[in-house]
Protein backbone atom coordinates (compact mmCIF):
# COMPACT_ATOMS: atom_id res chain seq x y z
CA UNK A 1 0.00 0.00 0.00
CA UNK A 2 2.80 2.21 0.80
CA UNK A 3 4.32 1.79 -2.18
CA UNK A 4 1.34 2.95 -4.14
CA UNK A 5 0.62 5.57 -2.12
CA UNK A 6 4.00 7.13 -3.08
CA UNK A 7 3.58 6.90 -6.79
CA UNK A 8 0.43 8.42 -6.37
CA UNK A 9 1.96 11.43 -4.39
CA UNK A 10 4.75 11.92 -7.06
CA UNK A 11 1.91 11.62 -10.08
CA UNK A 12 0.05 14.46 -8.43
CA UNK A 13 2.93 16.53 -7.61
CA UNK A 14 4.24 16.02 -11.07
CA UNK A 15 0.88 17.19 -12.66
CA UNK A 16 -0.02 20.12 -10.35
CA UNK A 17 3.29 22.33 -10.55
CA UNK A 18 3.16 24.28 -13.86
CA UNK A 19 6.47 26.40 -14.61
CA UNK A 20 6.46 29.82 -14.04
CA UNK A 21 7.50 31.70 -16.94
CA UNK A 22 7.41 35.82 -16.16
CA UNK A 23 6.14 37.93 -18.80
CA UNK A 24 9.51 39.69 -18.94
CA UNK A 25 10.81 36.39 -20.14
CA UNK A 26 9.07 36.65 -23.60
CA UNK A 27 8.56 40.21 -23.84
CA UNK A 28 8.82 41.80 -27.29
CA UNK A 29 10.28 45.18 -26.14
CA UNK A 30 14.25 45.02 -26.74
CA UNK A 31 15.50 48.40 -24.54
CA UNK A 32 18.86 50.07 -24.83
CA UNK A 33 21.94 48.90 -23.69
CA UNK A 34 24.72 51.44 -22.68
CA UNK A 35 28.17 50.10 -22.15
CA UNK A 36 31.32 52.18 -21.55
CA UNK A 37 32.96 55.10 -19.77
CA UNK A 38 34.47 58.57 -20.27
CA UNK A 39 38.05 58.33 -20.28
CA UNK A 40 39.56 62.00 -19.23
CA UNK A 41 43.40 60.76 -20.00
CA UNK A 42 42.81 58.80 -23.19
CA UNK A 43 40.18 57.68 -26.17
CA UNK A 44 36.59 57.03 -24.95
CA UNK A 45 34.74 54.11 -26.36
CA UNK A 46 30.47 53.69 -25.87
CA UNK A 47 28.94 50.31 -27.20
CA UNK A 48 25.59 50.31 -27.91
CA UNK A 49 23.23 47.21 -28.38
CA UNK A 50 20.02 45.80 -27.16
CA UNK A 51 18.53 43.60 -24.64
CA UNK A 52 17.15 40.46 -25.85
CA UNK A 53 14.70 37.98 -24.04
CA UNK A 54 16.60 34.90 -21.81
CA UNK A 55 15.13 32.10 -24.29
CA UNK A 56 17.27 33.44 -26.63
CA UNK A 57 20.29 32.18 -27.48
CA UNK A 58 21.72 34.69 -30.59
CA UNK A 59 23.78 37.54 -29.88
CA UNK A 60 22.43 40.69 -28.74
CA UNK A 61 21.29 42.83 -31.52
CA UNK A 62 23.87 45.77 -31.84
CA UNK A 63 22.78 49.80 -32.11
CA UNK A 64 23.88 51.16 -35.59
CA UNK A 65 23.94 54.39 -37.34
CA UNK A 66 23.38 56.54 -33.62
CA UNK A 67 24.23 59.73 -33.22
CA UNK A 68 26.40 59.82 -29.80
CA UNK A 69 27.40 63.34 -27.98
CA UNK A 70 28.84 64.10 -24.61
CA UNK A 71 27.92 67.52 -23.84
CA UNK A 72 29.24 69.49 -21.21
CA UNK A 73 27.30 70.99 -18.59
CA UNK A 74 28.80 74.59 -19.03
CA UNK A 75 28.13 74.54 -22.89
CA UNK A 76 29.94 72.60 -25.99
CA UNK A 77 29.69 69.36 -26.78
CA UNK A 78 31.90 66.55 -28.93
CA UNK A 79 30.23 63.60 -31.72
CA UNK A 80 31.53 60.00 -31.21
CA UNK A 81 32.41 58.94 -34.50
CA UNK A 82 30.26 55.69 -35.60
CA UNK A 83 32.78 52.89 -36.61
CA UNK A 84 29.38 50.40 -37.77
CA UNK A 85 29.81 47.73 -35.21
CA UNK A 86 27.99 49.24 -32.91
CA UNK A 87 30.72 51.24 -31.09
CA UNK A 88 31.31 54.70 -30.80
CA UNK A 89 34.50 56.22 -30.39
CA UNK A 90 36.08 60.05 -29.24
CA UNK A 91 39.62 60.80 -29.53
CA UNK A 92 41.59 61.98 -25.89
CA UNK A 93 42.05 65.09 -25.21
CA UNK A 94 38.62 66.72 -24.82
CA UNK A 95 37.67 66.19 -21.02
CA UNK A 96 38.73 67.70 -17.91
CA UNK A 97 38.61 66.55 -14.46
CA UNK A 98 36.20 68.13 -11.98
CA UNK A 99 34.10 69.05 -15.01
CA UNK A 100 30.55 67.74 -14.97
CA UNK A 101 29.30 66.21 -18.60
CA UNK A 102 26.56 64.04 -19.76
CA UNK A 103 26.30 61.52 -22.79
CA UNK A 104 23.57 62.22 -25.54
CA UNK A 105 22.09 59.49 -27.59
CA UNK A 106 19.59 59.65 -31.13
CA UNK A 107 19.18 56.15 -32.85
CA UNK A 108 18.69 55.78 -36.14
CA UNK A 109 14.64 55.74 -36.17
CA UNK A 110 14.80 59.29 -34.07
CA UNK A 111 14.63 58.19 -30.24
CA UNK A 112 16.81 59.91 -28.14
CA UNK A 113 18.12 58.96 -24.53
CA UNK A 114 20.51 61.30 -22.02
CA UNK A 115 22.63 60.28 -18.97
CA UNK A 116 22.47 62.55 -15.93
CA UNK A 117 25.55 64.84 -15.49
CA UNK A 118 28.61 63.61 -13.58
CA UNK A 119 32.04 64.39 -12.41
CA UNK A 120 35.09 63.30 -14.64
CA UNK A 121 37.02 61.80 -11.43
CA UNK A 122 41.44 61.47 -11.71
CA UNK A 123 42.23 58.04 -10.51
CA UNK A 124 45.15 57.51 -7.85
CA UNK A 125 48.14 55.53 -9.43
CA UNK A 126 48.08 51.73 -8.32
CA UNK A 127 50.67 51.36 -5.60
CA UNK A 128 50.90 46.91 -5.70
CA UNK A 129 49.63 44.78 -7.37
CA UNK A 130 50.86 41.17 -5.22
CA UNK A 131 50.47 37.74 -4.84
CA UNK A 132 50.33 34.74 -2.50
CA UNK A 133 50.55 31.29 -2.97
CA UNK A 134 47.88 29.11 -1.30
CA UNK A 135 47.05 25.83 -0.51
CA UNK A 136 44.66 25.66 -3.94
CA UNK A 137 46.40 28.30 -5.83
CA UNK A 138 47.57 31.90 -6.30
CA UNK A 139 45.39 34.89 -4.68
CA UNK A 140 46.40 38.03 -6.58
CA UNK A 141 45.93 41.49 -4.68
CA UNK A 142 45.49 45.18 -5.08
CA UNK A 143 46.90 47.85 -3.07
CA UNK A 144 46.12 51.63 -3.58
CA UNK A 145 45.97 54.90 -1.89
CA UNK A 146 45.04 58.32 -1.87
CA UNK A 147 46.72 61.02 -0.20
CA UNK A 148 44.52 63.61 -1.03
CA UNK A 149 41.64 61.32 0.52
CA UNK A 150 39.35 62.35 -2.31
CA UNK A 151 38.71 59.17 -4.19
CA UNK A 152 37.19 56.68 -1.42
CA UNK A 153 35.38 54.72 -3.75
CA UNK A 154 37.50 52.65 -6.22
CA UNK A 155 36.43 49.73 -9.32
CA UNK A 156 38.77 47.16 -10.75
CA UNK A 157 38.94 44.96 -13.92
CA UNK A 158 41.67 42.79 -14.82
CA UNK A 159 43.10 40.95 -18.14
CA UNK A 160 44.86 37.50 -17.50
CA UNK A 161 47.15 36.31 -20.49
CA UNK A 162 49.15 32.49 -20.18
CA UNK A 163 51.46 31.07 -22.12
CA UNK A 164 50.89 27.41 -23.25
CA UNK A 165 52.19 24.57 -25.30
CA UNK A 166 49.81 22.28 -27.01
CA UNK A 167 50.09 17.89 -26.19
CA UNK A 168 52.80 17.28 -29.32
CA UNK A 169 55.10 19.49 -32.21
CA UNK A 170 53.61 19.05 -35.32
CA UNK A 171 56.18 19.48 -38.27
CA UNK A 172 53.91 18.23 -40.77
CA UNK A 173 50.91 20.00 -42.23
CA UNK A 174 48.09 18.70 -44.65
CA UNK A 175 47.78 21.13 -47.64
CA UNK A 176 46.06 20.75 -50.91
CA UNK A 177 45.51 16.95 -50.40
CA UNK A 178 49.33 16.75 -49.57
CA UNK A 179 51.56 16.00 -46.77
CA UNK A 180 54.02 18.82 -46.81
CA UNK A 181 56.51 20.42 -44.23
CA UNK A 182 54.52 23.01 -41.68
CA UNK A 183 55.76 26.35 -41.89
CA UNK A 184 53.55 27.98 -38.80
CA UNK A 185 54.25 26.66 -35.23
CA UNK A 186 50.81 25.92 -33.78
CA UNK A 187 52.08 24.11 -30.45
CA UNK A 188 53.11 27.58 -28.77
CA UNK A 189 50.10 29.96 -27.45
CA UNK A 190 49.00 32.95 -25.56
CA UNK A 191 45.52 33.14 -24.22
CA UNK A 192 43.94 36.43 -22.46
CA UNK A 193 40.87 36.01 -20.96
CA UNK A 194 38.96 39.34 -19.65
CA UNK A 195 37.59 39.90 -15.82
CA UNK A 196 33.86 39.22 -15.71
CA UNK A 197 33.40 39.64 -12.06
CA UNK A 198 32.80 42.86 -10.93
CA UNK A 199 35.23 44.10 -8.12
CA UNK A 200 34.27 47.35 -6.10
CA UNK A 201 36.06 48.63 -2.84
CA UNK A 202 35.45 51.96 -0.51
CA UNK A 203 37.24 53.44 2.24
CA UNK A 204 34.49 55.77 3.40
CA UNK A 205 34.68 54.24 7.06
CA UNK A 206 38.52 54.49 7.23
CA UNK A 207 40.85 57.14 8.81
CA UNK A 208 42.51 56.85 5.44
CA UNK A 209 41.58 56.88 2.09
CA UNK A 210 43.48 52.97 1.44
CA UNK A 211 42.55 50.14 -0.06
CA UNK A 212 45.03 47.59 1.17
CA UNK A 213 45.38 43.61 -0.68
CA UNK A 214 42.04 43.76 -1.77
CA UNK A 215 40.99 40.35 -3.75
CA UNK A 216 40.75 40.10 -7.26
CA UNK A 217 41.65 37.02 -9.07
CA UNK A 218 42.32 33.42 -7.68
CA UNK A 219 44.25 30.80 -9.91
CA UNK A 220 44.09 27.43 -9.12
CA UNK A 221 46.98 25.13 -9.33
CA UNK A 222 45.00 22.43 -10.05
CA UNK A 223 42.22 22.61 -12.66
CA UNK A 224 43.92 25.41 -14.83
CA UNK A 225 47.23 25.35 -17.17
CA UNK A 226 47.72 29.31 -16.17
CA UNK A 227 50.56 28.67 -14.35
CA UNK A 228 52.17 26.07 -15.78
CA UNK A 229 54.62 28.27 -18.38
CA UNK A 230 54.34 31.91 -17.52
CA UNK A 231 51.32 34.04 -16.48
CA UNK A 232 50.67 37.96 -16.54
CA UNK A 233 47.91 39.82 -14.84
CA UNK A 234 46.76 43.44 -16.03
CA UNK A 235 44.74 45.22 -13.02
CA UNK A 236 43.05 48.48 -14.66
CA UNK A 237 41.97 50.88 -11.60
CA UNK A 238 39.50 53.96 -11.86
CA UNK A 239 37.70 55.98 -9.13
CA UNK A 240 34.08 56.13 -9.25
CA UNK A 241 31.92 58.78 -7.64
CA UNK A 242 29.67 57.43 -4.76
CA UNK A 243 26.76 56.94 -6.80
CA UNK A 244 28.10 55.00 -9.15
CA UNK A 245 29.88 53.15 -6.19
CA UNK A 246 26.05 51.98 -5.43
CA UNK A 247 25.16 51.26 -8.54
CA UNK A 248 28.34 48.77 -9.04
CA UNK A 249 27.02 47.33 -5.51
CA UNK A 250 24.07 46.70 -6.28
CA UNK A 251 24.75 45.44 -9.70
CA UNK A 252 26.94 43.08 -7.97
CA UNK A 253 24.85 41.57 -5.14
CA UNK A 254 22.38 40.76 -7.62
CA UNK A 255 24.75 39.18 -9.81
CA UNK A 256 26.66 37.18 -7.56
CA UNK A 257 23.74 36.42 -5.45
CA UNK A 258 23.31 32.88 -4.57
CA UNK A 259 19.45 32.85 -5.29
CA UNK A 260 18.64 30.84 -2.19
CA UNK A 261 15.72 32.63 0.41
CA UNK A 262 18.34 33.65 2.88
CA UNK A 263 20.25 36.06 -0.09
CA UNK A 264 19.37 39.06 -1.03
CA UNK A 265 16.51 38.91 -3.57
CA UNK A 266 16.93 40.20 -6.93
CA UNK A 267 15.71 43.99 -7.25
CA UNK A 268 15.87 46.07 -10.64
CA UNK A 269 19.41 48.14 -10.77
CA UNK A 270 18.55 51.93 -11.83
CA UNK A 271 21.34 53.33 -13.76
CA UNK A 272 21.56 57.22 -14.57
CA UNK A 273 20.54 56.73 -18.14
CA UNK A 274 16.82 57.74 -19.48
CA UNK A 275 14.96 58.38 -22.12
CA UNK A 276 13.78 61.41 -23.44
CA UNK A 277 11.61 60.58 -26.27
CA UNK A 278 9.89 58.21 -23.63
CA UNK A 279 10.64 58.73 -19.82
CA UNK A 280 9.12 55.68 -18.81
CA UNK A 281 11.55 53.62 -21.04
CA UNK A 282 14.27 51.27 -19.30
CA UNK A 283 17.36 51.68 -20.19
CA UNK A 284 20.81 49.17 -19.43
CA UNK A 285 24.17 51.14 -18.29
CA UNK A 286 26.05 53.34 -16.32
CA UNK A 287 27.76 56.38 -17.16
CA UNK A 288 30.94 57.37 -15.27
CA UNK A 289 33.51 59.87 -16.01
CA UNK A 290 37.44 58.66 -14.95
CA UNK A 291 41.17 58.26 -15.99
CA UNK A 292 42.29 54.75 -15.94
CA UNK A 293 46.04 53.39 -13.92
CA UNK A 294 47.23 50.20 -15.33
CA UNK A 295 49.68 48.10 -13.68
CA UNK A 296 51.11 44.39 -15.08
CA UNK A 297 52.91 41.84 -13.42
CA UNK A 298 54.32 38.53 -14.02
CA UNK A 299 54.49 34.94 -12.66
CA UNK A 300 56.65 32.40 -13.56
CA UNK A 301 57.13 28.53 -12.35
CA UNK A 302 59.87 28.87 -10.89
CA UNK A 303 58.28 31.74 -8.08
CA UNK A 304 55.68 29.22 -7.46
CA UNK A 305 55.71 26.15 -4.79
CA UNK A 306 58.00 23.38 -5.86
CA UNK A 307 55.54 20.04 -5.08
CA UNK A 308 53.12 21.75 -7.21
CA UNK A 309 52.12 19.73 -10.53
CA UNK A 310 50.51 22.13 -12.58
CA UNK A 311 48.06 20.67 -15.50
CA UNK A 312 48.93 21.10 -19.17
CA UNK A 313 45.54 20.58 -19.64
CA UNK A 314 46.40 18.04 -22.35
CA UNK A 315 46.79 14.59 -20.15
CA UNK A 316 44.28 13.20 -21.99
CA UNK A 317 45.60 13.75 -25.20
CA UNK A 318 46.51 10.55 -27.04
CA UNK A 319 47.95 10.01 -30.79
CA UNK A 320 48.05 7.66 -33.15
CA UNK A 321 49.44 6.05 -36.05
CA UNK A 322 47.74 5.98 -39.12
CA UNK A 323 49.62 4.04 -42.10
CA UNK A 324 49.38 5.57 -45.87
CA UNK A 325 48.01 2.76 -47.33
CA UNK A 326 46.24 0.62 -44.44
CA UNK A 327 43.96 -2.57 -44.53
CA UNK A 328 40.27 -2.18 -45.58
CA UNK A 329 38.58 -0.87 -43.58
CA UNK A 330 40.88 1.25 -42.12
CA UNK A 331 40.81 4.89 -43.16
CA UNK A 332 44.47 6.22 -44.54
CA UNK A 333 46.83 9.25 -42.94
CA UNK A 334 45.43 11.34 -46.36
CA UNK A 335 41.15 10.40 -45.34
CA UNK A 336 42.04 11.27 -41.42
CA UNK A 337 43.80 14.22 -42.23
CA UNK A 338 40.93 15.44 -44.43
CA UNK A 339 38.63 14.94 -41.81
CA UNK A 340 40.12 17.05 -39.76
CA UNK A 341 43.07 15.14 -37.76
CA UNK A 342 46.22 16.80 -37.65
CA UNK A 343 50.20 15.26 -38.77
CA UNK A 344 52.77 15.55 -36.09
CA UNK A 345 55.50 13.67 -37.84
CA UNK A 346 56.04 10.67 -40.43
CA UNK A 347 57.29 7.22 -40.19
CA UNK A 348 59.71 5.64 -42.17
CA UNK A 349 60.19 1.53 -42.38
CA UNK A 350 63.54 0.18 -42.44
CA UNK A 351 63.96 0.84 -45.83
CA UNK A 352 63.78 4.73 -45.24
CA UNK A 353 60.19 4.50 -47.17
CA UNK A 354 58.12 6.99 -45.53
CA UNK A 355 54.92 4.12 -44.33
CA UNK A 356 52.74 6.63 -41.97
CA UNK A 357 52.38 9.41 -39.88
CA UNK A 358 51.46 10.15 -36.33
CA UNK A 359 48.30 11.86 -36.17
CA UNK A 360 45.91 13.75 -33.10
CA UNK A 361 43.08 16.21 -33.17
CA UNK A 362 43.15 19.28 -33.48
CA UNK A 363 42.70 20.23 -30.10
CA UNK A 364 45.38 18.06 -28.80
CA UNK A 365 47.91 19.31 -31.72
CA UNK A 366 46.57 23.11 -32.68
CA UNK A 367 47.50 25.75 -29.74
CA UNK A 368 45.32 27.68 -31.76
CA UNK A 369 42.05 25.99 -30.55
CA UNK A 370 42.31 27.48 -27.22
CA UNK A 371 44.35 30.78 -27.90
CA UNK A 372 46.33 32.41 -30.69
CA UNK A 373 49.89 31.99 -31.63
CA UNK A 374 51.27 35.60 -31.83
CA UNK A 375 53.46 36.56 -28.67
CA UNK A 376 51.69 39.64 -27.09
CA UNK A 377 53.88 43.08 -27.47
CA UNK A 378 54.28 42.80 -24.00
CA UNK A 379 55.66 39.42 -23.24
Amino acid sequence: MRKYLTIGIALLIGSCVDPYRPPEVSAPNTYLVVDGFLNATGGSTIRLSRTQNLSESKKPTIETKATVKVEGEKGGSQTFVDQGDGTYTLAAGGLQFNQKYRLSIKTAVGRSYASDYVTVKQTPKIDNVSWQAQNQGVQFQVTTHDPTNNTKYYRWEYEETWEFYSAYYSSVDYLNKQFVSRAENINHCWRTEKSTGIFVASSVKLTEDVINKFPLVFVSNSSSNRLKIRYSLLVRQSALTAEAFEYWQNLRKNTESLGSIFDPQPFQVIGNIHGVTDPNEPVVGYLSGYSVEEQRIFVSPTQLPSTWRIPSGYESCVPDTVLLAPPAPDLSAAEMAGAGWIPIEGYLSPQGILIAYLMGSPTCIDCRTAGVNVKPGFW
